[in-house]
């Protein structure tokens, strides 16, 4: 018989993730993991694979639970211009939180650039998610009538995707709540232009 596991998965994969996110994946060591969740190497490896995979699996837990989280709850029913400005209001706060880790999806990019296919496919779902929520919602702002039917709602919902995607980056440097506020208020006003 099998031992049990001595640790929450769960709970060490957001660990892991928060510990990925904030420094990336070059500067976070196995040792690092180890220590930010509390779990020794045979049983993160048992459990969740090398490094990459780790940090795979940490990304897809970012992922979920909180870009997409973000954006299902603005895809609700109700206005879409309320909705699309209540998630760039959480993204500033979000963004000013004092943590000055920015987005786990850019900084992937970012830190990866093309040198890891696998890696790359994964970010380039999690930015297809978000650019296809914000497509879905501004096609229901045109269904109701607050954005014009012959606007393009999958370029406006491409430049809201990278809006979302500067303010993090900007934020790393510069965590200025009305900085960030006066572009994605600008971003709101050209996607209902």
């Amino acid at each position: 018989m099998g031992r049990l596991k001595a640790f929450d998965p769960d709970d060490a994969l957001d660990r892991a993730m928060r510990t990925f996110w904030q420094h990336g994946y070059d500067a976070t060591s196995v040792d690092d993991i180890v220590v930010s969740t509390g779990v020794n190497r045979a049983s993160l490896y048992g459990t969740f694979g090398d490094k990459k995979q780790i940090f795979l699996r940490a990304f897809e837990r970012y992922v979920g639970a909180s870009t997409v989280a973000n954006l299902d709850a603005a895809t609700e029913p109700g206005s879409a211009r309320e909705a699309l400005v209540a998630l760039f209001e959480r993204l500033v706060s979000r963004s000013c939180d004092g943590r000055n880790a920015g987005c786990m999806i850019t900084n992937t990019v970012a830190e990866f650039g093309s040198r890891d296919p696998e890696v790359l496919a994964h970010a380039r779902q999690a930015l297809a998610r978000i650019e296809n929520a914000l497509d879905r919602l501004l096609r229901r702002a045109q269904a109701f009538g607050e954005l014009p039917a012959d606007a393009d709602a999958r370029a406006r919902a491409r430049h809201l995707m990278a809006t979302m995607q500067g303010v993090q980056v900007i934020s790393k440097i510069n965590s200025d709540p009305r900085l960030l506020k006066q572009i994605c208020d600008q971003a709101i006003a050209a996607a209902f232009a």
